[in-house]
């Protein structure tokens, strides 16, 4: 295949995934302008809207602080551009069914921007144990609400996800075994523990931060501010880590909305909680589009302003 063909190709496959992402973000926020018009015909909703939304940038901006911790810590440092867009890219893989669309798209960019891809695929791996393991640490606010007297299981994966944090090699074998299925090298860097625990830090913190959105919600709908908070919280942190589990459903959509309505459910009514989950829902990807459509125009700026003026 000639260079031109596949340059034209890899556009072509480019534009296509954008298109499914769009679909798959319309699909999960389809059918709810009711809910949302009753959230802003509250008082003060408004307010607590922009908060809202300004607590999930910062979450998704702590997110980009997590990538480029895995990242450096697997021997590849990167600016705050750079690993923003790694990060976006694999967010953007989460509105597509199966797991492997964000590795793929973290990849690709990565590939495009000198990041070896199976180190790229390596740090999507660590990402999502710290994930899942850090929300799963900030669900335990909310894990009796949402799981009653079994609540207590949840040490097992918090276990499961501390060693793997420890020992990250058991990881990147499965990453050299994918690379010599591939007839690929296999990575040859192990990471440095001591950013992986910061990398830890970094997101427990974001679901700390992230969660308050759902809080504000809650405040908005009506809830108690103090028992909601930790409802809100852990509940948020949960529903992600639980919607992010189920792999056939983009972005876990559904599931993500039931923890957070069985969440609530202990400080707002169930109609209340709904709405509550679906404003979070709507929420979330309007940041997700403010951020990423930020990041796009900041990179052409910079573009502009690297590029040779033309003389007169």
């Amino acid at each position: 295949m000639t260079g031109p063909v596949r340059a034209v190709l890899r556009k072509v496959l480019v534009a296509v995934f954008l298109a499914a992402v769009a679909v798959g973000a319309a699909t999960v926020v389809a059918g709810h302008g009711a809910e949302i018009a009753g959230l802003l015909a509250r008082p003060a909703a408004k307010w607590c809207l922009v908060l809202a939304l300004l607590a999930l940038a910062a979450w998704l901006l702590l997110g980009v602080q997590t990538w480029r911790r895995v990242l450096a810590s697997l021997g590849s440092p990167l600016g705050f551009a750079t690993g923003a867009r790694i990060c976006f890219a694999a967010i953007a893989g989460t509105y597509l069914p199966g797991p492997w669309w964000q590795a793929l798209a973290a990849a690709h960019t990565g590939r495009r921007t000198g990041v070896d891809a199976g180190r790229v695929v390596a740090a999507y791996l660590l990402v999502a144990v710290i994930n899942l393991l850090s929300a799963t640490a900030v669900g335990l606010l909310a894990a009796p609400l949402v799981l009653g007297a079994s609540w207590p299981w949840l040490v097992v994966p918090l276990l499961l996800g501390a060693y793997v944090l420890w020992r990250p090699e058991t990881v990147l074998r499965l990453t050299d075994r994918a690379a010599r299925l591939l007839r690929r090298a296999p990575l040859a860097d192990r990471p440095e523990p001591r950013l992986l625990r910061q990398a830890v830090l970094v997101q427990t913190a974001a679901w700390l931060v992230g969660g308050l959105h759902l809080w504000l919600l809650a405040f908005a709908l009506g809830a108690p501010a103090g028992p909601a908070l930790a409802a809100a919280v852990g509940g948020y942190a949960f529903a992600s880590a639980a919607g992010a589990l189920t792999l056939v459903l983009p972005d876990g959509a559904g599931v993500r909305e039931l923890v957070i309505i069985a969440a609530l459910g202990s400080v707002l009514p169930v109609p209340a909680a709904t709405v509550a989950a679906i404003g979070s829902r709507v929420c979330l990807v309007v940041a997700e589009l403010l951020c990423a459509g930020g990041l796009l125009l900041s990179a052409w700026h910079a573009r502009r302003a690297a590029a040779p003026t033309r003389p007169g």
